[in-house]
């Protein structure tokens, strides 16, 4: 039996994967998405996809993947900017350089179950930035919407 180390078969299982997960969360389908535009849970800063997509729809926020960089090159919300729980001291000098401490920024992981987007959204606060929210949903709730995603 090969060994599939890298490539597109790999990628194809992943995607393959993460729409099959995302069809056992009901929470992951648009059709089951919240029908308000800008649902913000105050204390927690989280958004929902509505949200999410009005914001990038309006080019109105920097899109932050949380995952590790592989699977950020492996696919990630069109536009996003990669900043992994486990690399963020590496990687958020570059960040800082590039967007402005008033950036509105939304932080994304996984989906629902994944901590990491939280994580680096209290990173980005600690270091001064305090627009910043997080969608929960994640990369499965967002391709299973059919949004942009590349990678």
């Amino acid at each position: 039996m090969p060994c599939i180390v890298s490539g597109k078969p790999l990628r194809r299982i992943l995607v393959a994967l993460v729409l099959l997960l995302s069809c056992f969360s009901p929470a992951a389908s648009q059709l089951h998405a919240a029908p308000s535009v800008t649902l913000v849970k105050e204390e927690s800063g989280e958004i929902d996809l509505s949200a999410a997509k009005a914001l990038f729809d309006r080019h109105s926020a920097c899109f932050v993947d949380a995952r590790s960089e592989y699977a950020y090159y492996n696919s990630h919300i069109k536009g996003a900017w990669s900043l992994s729980e486990s690399r963020f001291a590496e990687q958020f000098p570059e960040f800082r350089n590039k967007k402005p401490i008033e950036t509105l920024i939304v932080v994304y992981c996984i989906g629902p179950g994944c901590s990491k987007a939280r994580h680096v959204a209290d990173k980005l606060k600690k270091n001064g930035y305090r627009n910043v929210r997080v969608f929960s949903g994640g990369l499965i709730e967002w391709s299973h919407a059919g949004f942009p995603i590349e990678g």
